[in-house]
């Protein structure tokens, strides 16, 4: 082989070494699972960062603290529930019975450490889309 065809097989090479090594990596960090409440409690993992559990915020549990950017709240799956402490942004969806995954870890104290907090509020949106459609029945109702 010439100098050029044994450049253009390394370059390849290593071209599809580079990509296949990203593909490799993303898919281990989009790939984390989350728990349950439960799930979690059954199997704690104290030591390790990055565990997602998913609940729901009990009502009347959310305690903002004066910094702005610290929370804390208790999340449950309905059968059980753990104490989180989360510093951060903190989202206009997280409310009271708002469905949450944090991610972060457990601490010695027994409270979740969670260095990020996904809220979202399906019945604020399932409510819109129920007005809406009972519009659309009121007005289709109407012009018969």
């Amino acid at each position: 082989m010439d100098r050029r065809r044994i450049k253009f097989v390394l370059l390849g090479v290593g071209v599809i070494a580079s990509m296949a090594l990203l593909l490799l990596v993303g898919v281990n960090r989009g790939g984390v699972y989350y728990f349950t409440v439960s799930e979690f409690l059954d199997h704690p993992a104290k030591a390790e960062d990055g565990f997602r559990v998913n609940g729901k915020v009990v009502p009347g549990s959310i305690e903002r603290l004066p910094s702005g950017m610290d929370v804390r709240f208790v999340m449950t799956d309905g059968a059980r529930s753990i104490p989180v402490a989360y510093h951060g942004i903190i989202s206009d969806t997280f409310v009271d019975e708002a469905a949450v995954v944090v991610e972060g870890r457990l601490t010695p104290e027994g409270t979740f450490s969670a260095h990020t907090l996904l809220a979202k509020c399906p019945s604020k949106y399932e409510a819109a889309e129920d007005q809406g459609a009972e519009l659309e029945a009121s007005l289709a109702g109407g012009s018969t």
